[in-house]
């Protein structure tokens, strides 16, 4: 057994799945959510900008979150769309899938030396490390967004400021179901070596 085997970093990375089924009523503890909150904070990121903000949504707030789901996703869809309140009811139920929701935002930082696209990078890096962390203390975590999450409805609920975009919404439980098994494409038709 390689050394690789025995890491538990490496560990977590490659047993982590996406959690769909969680218990829709038990909030986790605010200190698990803190603690995970916390590990976001240490993602890599240049010049130190900590580029992200959270918010956390749980109890009614999630209704508020679906109703603006539901008011982008209603711009996008063709008027006359005989489906349009029932897909628009379905939509508003969706943030109801977990009892804590939490927006992962990019809050890109002035100044000639930062540049956008790592700002984004490192914020993805922090809702890695949230997954990370959730799956460490024993939660169900999955993002979940949509074409339609990146619009003006939802951009006004989560009060986003022109520099500011949504990274992802971290739906976060107790698991009711283990996660499936998952597989990755092999590591040689994803990489090339150079100088080796």
């Amino acid at each position: 057994m390689s050394v690789r085997n025995l890491n538990p970093v490496i560990d977590a990375i490659k047993n982590r799945r996406s959690v769909k089924n969680v218990n829709r009523e038990e909030i986790p503890e605010q200190d698990l959510i803190e603690e995970i909150l916390e590990a976001a904070t240490w993602a890599p990121n240049h010049h130190l900008t900590e580029p992200w903000r959270f918010v956390v949504i749980a109890k009614n707030e999630r209704l508020r979150l679906g109703e603006s789901m539901a008011e982008a996703l209603k711009t996008t869809m063709k008027t006359g769309d005989p489906r349009v309140e029932e897909v628009l009811k379905l939509e508003r139920e969706k943030t109801l899938r977990a009892p804590v929701i939490i927006a992962v935002i990019s809050s890109q930082s002035g100044g000639e030396k930062i540049v956008p696209q790592e700002e984004i990078v490192a914020a993805g890096a922090a809702l890695q490390n949230m997954l990370l962390a959730a799956h460490s203390l024993g939660l169900g975590a999955m993002v979940r967004s949509g074409p339609h999450s990146y619009l003006q409805p939802v951009r006004d609920y989560l009060g986003l400021q022109e520099k500011e975009s949504l990274v992802g919404l971290v739906y976060l439980g107790y698991p009711i179901d283990p996660p499936g098994a998952s597989k990755r494409s092999p590591l040689e038709t994803k990489v090339q070596w150079r100088g080796f």
